[in-house]
């Protein structure tokens, strides 16, 4: 069971891109999540979500909440089905991540356990985001 400090509770967040043809995808996300909760006995918790907006920007409506939940100092723990469902840049991902932390923030995945970015990770994460964003639209390498 997770410590609830007096005043603060844990989020849960769950993503996805697409609408329509994602919502069983959406759906088994947020049963994931919710079955985490109650196998962890959290009795409180408040759910945040986005649908149909990419993992490419963090500037979503259910993630922005969130953020500011976590800025205003109302959330002690953070859970998440994977790293990918905060967002699909590492660098911006990252930069969320020491925020977060910073604010005394636990971000645990279902699939992952805990994550957390050590200053080796966060410029590892900044080289490797510089390094895609030189590939061609698609993906792939010639």
């Amino acid at each position: 069971m997770f410590n609830e400090q007096a005043g603060k509770t844990t989020a849960l967040y769950y993503r996805v891109a697409s609408k329509p043809s994602h919502e069983l995808y959406l759906d088994n996300q947020m049963h994931k999540l919710l079955c985490y909760a109650s196998e962890k006995g959290l009795d409180s918790f408040k759910l945040y979500a986005d649908v149909g907006v990419s993992g490419r920007t963090l500037d979503r409506p259910g993630f922005n909440a969130l953020k500011a939940e976590i800025e205003a100092g109302n959330i002690e723990k953070l859970i998440i089905k994977d790293i990918t469902r905060i967002g699909r840049d590492m660098f911006l991902t990252g930069q969320f991540i020491e925020m977060a932390t910073a604010q005394g923030v636990t971000i645990h995945s279902v699939i992952d356990g805990d994550i957390n970015i050590s200053p080796l990770n966060a410029d590892m994460a900044k080289i490797i985001t510089a390094l895609c964003q030189q590939l061609p639209k698609g993906g792939g390498i010639a």
